[in-house]
């Protein structure tokens, strides 16, 4: 993956304006997104003022409306490496974590990779950047200090209107995502942002009150961060619910349906740029991204907790405007059941990282088409709250079916 960026720094080195010191510098950017943002030195007669090539293509990756780097090439002239100068690593530092590689390249190759935090060692960047990953050590922490004996065997992701979930936790801690380094700021109403910690079902479990959504301009890296620092933990089942459309005229506001399979319609994928292998291996199998054992498991406890359930196949899109009847009509040709805006990229990440993912939808309201109602996203939270109740019972009942 690094030749790429290599090829782009190389190119773009040839279009740099260095008449005074001669010594022409490119540098390429790979962004969360995939992408990939180039930029060279440009001198002027003050100089050696001027821009770096990295700010460059900082300011083109900004200019394209995004904030996070994951990889950096440098490529300067001759046979000598260029490396960032200090004020260029403390600019990448603002949009980087320490973990990102810096490839160091010469014409022929990539010569050597570094990474921004052996560059900086006493670096700093900001907090406020929801693209940014968990510094991991500072989240554990937190939490050890204040839920130092609850240990998590499962994962809760509570979807809109589906936080009521979390009051049910037994011997609850909760930490509000603010004081956790890395985890996503939720800004939708019925996504309170905080973590629960305790028992559910008799197993200890950290409830994810809030999630973010790609249509809140949230990076990929705040829904997997969290679920990569649950996993390093002990962590080995996810449980993801949301609040979704229903494609089935007879399946009413409030049906609950276990997630068999998904549909990922967001063009998008939480493990684009470089991989991580300490995490997963580069390309996951999702033939069973929601466990059969699992699935059954749903059914055995909807019998138990006296509920009843359905099952099918959720699709995820971008959001935030709700569908048309005729992409409704095109969904069900594809097979779905149930449509939403959220799930399928924590279910990618937590196979990555070796989860049993188990989905549960609440269907809040018929997808558009199928009723003359207007879509209204009060209604959807509102439904949500209203079978909270049931998915208390369900959920604890699935949990105790399941050891976790």
């Amino acid at each position: 993956m690094s030749q790429d960026l290599f090829r782009a720094a190389r190119a773009v080195r040839e279009r740099a304006y260095a008449p005074y010191s001669r010594y022409k510098v490119g540098c390429a950017i790979r962004a969360a997104s995939g992408a990939i943002y180039v930029g060279a030195n440009v001198e002027n007669a003050a100089y050696p003022q001027g821009n770096c090539a990295e700010t460059s293509a900082i300011a083109q990756m900004i200019a394209a409306g995004e904030t996070r780097i994951v990889e950096v090439a440098v490529i300067g002239t001759g046979n000598l490496l260029c490396t960032p100068c200090g004020g260029c690593r403390q600019r990448l530092r603002e949009f980087a974590g320490d973990e990102v590689k810096i490839r160091l390249c010469l014409d022929g190759a990539v010569k050597r990779t570094v990474t921004l935090g052996k560059l900086l060692p006493l670096s700093f960047g900001p907090d406020h950047l929801g693209g940014r990953p968990a510094d991991e050590a500072d989240a554990a922490a937190v939490i050890a200090k204040r839920a130092l004996r609850i240990k998590p065997r499962a994962v809760l992701i509570l979807g809109s209107g589906l936080g009521p979930v979390a009051d049910a936790v037994e011997g609850a801690v909760a930490i509000p995502y603010k004081d956790l380094p890395g985890f996503p700021r939720p800004s939708i109403s019925g996504h309170a942002g905080r973590l629960v910690l305790g028992k559910l079902g008799g197993v200890p479990v950290a409830a994810m009150q809030g999630r973010v959504h790609l249509y809140e301009g949230s990076s990929t890296d705040a829904m997997t961060a969290p679920l990569r620092l649950f996993r390093r933990m002990g962590a080995k089942t996810l449980v993801v619910t949301n609040a979704a459309g229903g494609l089935h005229a007879d399946w009413p506001p409030g049906t609950l349906m276990a997630i068999a399979d998904q549909i990922n319609l967001t063009g998008k994928s939480p493990l684009t740029g470089p991989n991580d292998d300490s995490v997963g291996p580069r390309f996951p199998d999702m033939t069973e991204a929601y466990d059969p054992k699992l699935r059954r498991a749903w059914k055995a406890a909807a019998k138990k907790a006296k509920v009843a359930i359905e099952e099918g196949v959720y699709l995820s899109v971008p959001g935030p405007s709700y569908e048309t009847p005729a992409e409704i009509r095109a969904f069900r040709r594809l097979g779905a059941d149930a449509v939403g805006m959220s799930t399928v990229m924590e279910v990618i990440a937590a196979r990555h990282a070796g989860y049993r993912c188990a989905g549960l939808s609440i269907i809040t309201n018929l997808a558009a088409g199928l009723s003359k109602a207007p879509l209204d996203h009060k209604e959807v939270i509102a439904a949500g709250r209203s079978g909270a109740r049931r998915l208390v019972h369900l959920i604890s009942a699935f949990l105790e079916e399941t050891g976790g």
